[in-house]
C-alpha cells in the first residue's frame, strides 16, 4: 500500500516536480517535464528523495506535447490515485 504522508511541490513549472513521504517511510518523487509525467519511488526507507530519483518507475505518460512543462497538482494527485497512491 502506498499511502500518501505528504507532498510538497518543489517547482512550479518546467519541470513542474513533487517529492514526499508514504506513511511507511518511503519517499516519491514526481517529475512533469516535455509532456510527460514520471512517479519514482524509494525501495527503502529513507528521508532523502535522492533514493526515490532512478528508484521503482511507478508510472510513466505523455499527458501533453514536448514543449509542456507545466502541470496542476490535482491533476499529479489524479494520476498517482490510477497508480495505486492512496490519499487521506
Amino acid at each position: 500500500m502506498m499511502e500518501v504522508k505528504n507532498i510538497i511541490q518543489t517547482c512550479g513549472a518546467c519541470p513542474s516536480q513533487w517529492e514526499g513521504k508514504l506513511v511507511d517511510g518511503r519517499m516519491f518523487y514526481a517529475r512533469y517535464r516535455h509532456g510527460s509525467l514520471a512517479i519514482e519511488l524509494s525501495k527503502d526507507i529513507t528521508d532523502d528523495v535522492y533514493d526515490a530519483i532512478g528508484g521503482e518507475l511507478i508510472y510513466h505518460e505523455t499527458l501533453g506535447d514536448p514543449y509542456d512543462g507545466v502541470l496542476d497538482q490535482s491533476e499529479l494527485i489524479d494520476k498517482m490515485e490510477e497508480s495505486g497512491f492512496i490519499f487521506r
